[in-house]
């Protein structure tokens, strides 16, 4: 773990800013301002190594950095994970945002978060200063965080080893009457345990008769016969892991097996087309082209990103037409949810390489489990 001690983290984090400095500046703007907000909080996070556990976040970047949160009870550990001294917070912390801003005397903001930010914010950021002039730079900021450093995927590769554990102790799980909120919550603490977090509440899904591509776990108790869907993912310092392996309690049915001959192949279809120069969206339409000829319908998009966020994370693999380039990290996630068959999905972290892919996460694919 040497490789995220504070030094480490100290480089990173000064050359993620160095790099935010330099669109602002490109953008001609006086400072930066990164908003994030509640459950939302990405782009604060990536320049800060640090989101509050409730509340809204603000980071004025110009020569230094000043940050500014609702939630004031954490600036003592914000300060330590960030290597900024600078935090103020109270209740509303705009009216500090404005009064910094002010200070500054910035004609000219470039600002990263707008498409979050509620409007009685935005409207008293115009009024900061006469003639303030707002610039929306999330785009160019998102495209900085596309290409993971190779700090981050080493940050996802431990992200991934949890959540490969996690699936482990899920495998271990499967018997006949156990709970799916109990098999859930026993996964939950292996992430907790290791100073970590769960990227998403752990998903349990059982049954074969009324399937479902997400819901959160209930109180039914597993039978024979049953396919068991669980998705789970672990974080570590904000890096989110995001992986599924399907389980069949006993021998599977015909029903379920072609349902996982499906899944499987549009997997493997995926995998081999995970390289550089190739079309994010052909991923999604390679795996969905098997699953709609295999009689099935595509019930959600093939993968998505993963880095400080899953579902939220670019690219969304059904709608992005970039290629992929090294550095990128996605997760790839065909399922097949239907009557007689159940929840059935394989999903599994990559990193782009070179000349292909790392799957990062690698606990065993096996269907079947004897119980």
């Amino acid at each position: 773990m040497t490789a995220f001690a504070p030094e480490g983290w100290r480089d990173e984090l000064e050359g993620r800013r160095r790099s935010a400095r330099r669109i602002f500046t490109e953008a001609e703007c006086d400072v930066g301002l990164v908003f994030g907000t509640d459950r939302r909080g990405q782009a604060f996070r990536y320049l800060t190594n640090f989101e509050p556990a409730l509340g809204d976040m603000w980071l004025l970047l110009g020569d230094d950095a000043r940050c500014f949160l609702t939630f004031q009870w954490q600036i003592i550990e914000a300060r330590e994970l960030s290597g900024i001294e600078d935090w103020q917070g109270q209740f509303d912390p705009v009216p500090l945002v404005v009064e910094a801003l002010r200070e500054t005397g910035a004609r000219r903001v470039g600002v990263v978060g707008l498409d979050r930010m509620p409007l009685p914010a935005y409207r008293a950021l115009q009024s900061a200063t006469p003639q303030l002039e707002l610039v929306d730079l999330d785009a160019p900021y998102a495209r900085l965080r596309r290409l993971k450093s190779a700090f981050e995927v080493g940050l996802l590769r431990e992200a991934a080893r949890l959540t490969d554990e996690m699936l482990d102790a899920a495998r271990a799980r499967m018997q006949s009457g156990a709970r799916e909120t109990e098999i859930a919550a026993s996964l939950a603490v292996i992430p907790l345990a290791a100073g970590g977090e769960c990227s998403f509440e752990p998903t349990v899904i059982s049954g074969v008769d009324d399937p479902v591509p997400i819901r959160r776990p209930t109180a039914r108790t597993l039978q024979a016969g049953d396919t068991v869907m669980v998705d789970v993912g672990a974080a570590l310092h904000g890096y989110q892991g995001d992986a599924t392996r399907t389980f069949v309690l006993g021998a599977p049915s015909r029903a379920q097996l072609e349902a996982w001959d499906a899944v499987r192949r549009a997997y493997d279809a995926a995998l081999e087309l995970a390289r550089p120069g190739i079309r994010c969206s052909e991923l999604h339409r390679a795996g969905s082209r098997i699953i709609e000829d295999a009689g099935f319908a595509v019930a959600h998009r093939l993968g998505h990103g993963i880095g400080l966020a899953t579902s939220y994370e670019w690219p969304s693999l059904d709608t992005e037409d970039a290629p992929l380039e090294a550095g990128m990290t996605i997760c790839i996630e065909p399922g097949v949810f239907a009557p007689g068959a159940g929840n059935m999905k394989l999903e599994d972290d990559l990193v782009i390489t070179d000349d292909g892919c790392e799957v990062l996460t690698r606990s065993d694919a096996t269907l079947e489990v004897s119980f």
